[in-house]
């Protein structure tokens, strides 16, 4: 075999493996969360769901879902008619503290007044990433960084 077709033909080969080996299961869609039947944990807390906030007007509240609860805070995502997904992180401690970051990718990042810090990657982090220093992973969507309460601002 010529050197020319020697390489023509690997290159074939090399093409074909990759795809071959690209026709795995296919990657959770944006959807996943979503899918799941909503539960009375997955309800927005009332002070949330009934704020006269602008932003809080137009979210489809049967599609909000508790992500995780952690050190003293609930995440939910909902969907937002205008602005995508929207996650939102309560404070458990406080009267009726709130956050909300919306998008209309995949993707969100927000930091609340606490110092609360939160990542939304509703097609999943890389499992083989680990998160930064100091954040937390509850669950594969989501990831958070928590101050300890005597480094609150």
């Amino acid at each position: 075999m010529k050197p020319r077709m020697r390489t023509l033909g690997t290159a074939l080969l090399v093409a074909v493996v990759v795809t071959a080996c690209g026709e795995t299961e296919p990657a959770q869609g944006r959807d996943t969360i979503y899918q799941r039947e909503q539960e009375p944990a997955d309800v927005l807390p009332s002070h949330v769901a009934n704020g006269a906030e602008i932003q809080a007007q137009d979210w489809d509240q049967q599609s909000s879902r508790l992500l995780a609860a952690h050190a003293g805070h609930e995440f939910f995502v909902v969907r937002s008619a205008t602005e995508g997904n929207c996650l939102v992180t309560v404070d458990q401690d406080r009267p009726q503290p709130w956050v909300a970051s919306c998008s209309p990718s995949s993707r969100i990042g927000m930091s609340g007044p606490a110092g609360v810090r939160a990542e939304l990657d509703l097609d999943g982090f890389d499992e083989n990433t680990p998160p930064l220093e100091g954040w937390t992973r509850p669950v594969p969507e989501l990831q958070v960084l928590v101050p300890r309460r005597a480094d609150r601002p």
